[in-house]
């Protein structure tokens, strides 16, 4: 616990800064973020069994990262694209050595569940429109208060489902990928989530009650599946925390799963619906 206790002492304030600051500073602890997250992806697979064709795949999360923060989103289909086949090709180099399908899919597959999601918490954060004046903190831009919703929410969401889980869970929700985790549980961490993203979007950023509505239901429904999928991926290779990144709590991707789903989706949905 003591541990854990150091670990949040030094993360949190960090986070706060580098989330006020915006633009490059939050671009390039993002980058290190998805960096590290790439890393131990990589290293799971490569014990289990399945190298990954690295240098595209690397290559394309950095280009990914580095497009969200030049503001160009239009351009990481194309960056997307070109990863894929680059990994396809560089496969025919590693060919004799086995595997290749699985190693080509997985390789692609760090393309899109590290570089696309990271990439996204960037463009969320960049979204311009009214600043808002809050107590403390002080003025905040329309998308530092988004991000903030959408991480209150998905947090709100492993909370809420925690508690809720030890206090009252005693029907598994998924024995198979995580046998610990509660449909009790489920239902106090989506109702927690749903209440805060509406508290904060509604009541702070003024948004109308029916869209901040279908905004917490994304966060409150895709939060815990990201949890699972991660759970999943886990499982597969054998080991219980991806990393030790931030020591007590686990790795990149143990912390930031529930996110990598959560705010892509509600990046879109804002911009698509709420902002249009």
């Amino acid at each position: 616990m003591g541990q854990r206790i150091r670990t949040a002492v030094i993360a949190v304030p960090i986070a706060l800064l580098l989330i006020k600051l915006g633009g490059l500073c939050f671009a390039a602890g993002v980058l290190l973020l998805a960096c590290v997250a790439w890393h131990e992806y990589r290293t799971m697979l490569q014990q289990t069994g399945y190298p990954l064709y690295r240098i595209f795949a690397l290559l394309s999360v950095i280009c990914q990262i580095a497009a969200a923060a030049l503001g160009k989103p239009a351009w990481l289909t194309p960056i997307v694209t070109v990863s894929a086949l680059c990994i396809l090709l560089d496969g025919l180099f590693h060919y004799s050595k086995g595997k290749w399908p699985e190693n080509a899919g997985l390789s692609c597959l760090a393309v899109l569940y590290i570089g696309l999601p990271f990439a996204h918490f960037i463009l969320l954060r960049e979204l311009t429109g009214p600043v808002h004046q809050v107590p403390v903190w002080g003025s905040m831009s329309l998308g530092e208060a988004l991000l903030w919703t959408v991480m209150f929410g998905t947090w709100a969401s492993d909370t809420f489902a925690y508690f809720g889980g030890r206090a009252m869970g005693h029907t598994p929700l998924a024995p198979a990928v995580s046998p610990h985790k509660t449909r009790e549980g489920a239902a106090w961490g989506f109702a927690g989530s749903v209440a805060v993203v509406l508290l904060m979007g509604s009541v702070w950023l003024g948004f109308p009650l029916g869209e901040t509505f279908l905004l917490s239901l994304i966060v409150g429904i895709f939060a815990p599946l990201g949890d699972l999928v991660e759970s999943i991926l886990k499982r597969s290779c054998g080991i219980k925390d991806s990393g030790n990144f931030f020591p007590g709590h686990g790795g990149v991707l143990d912390r930031c799963d529930s996110l990598m789903f959560s705010v892509p989706l509600s990046y879109y949905f804002i911009t698509l619906v709420m902002l249009s």
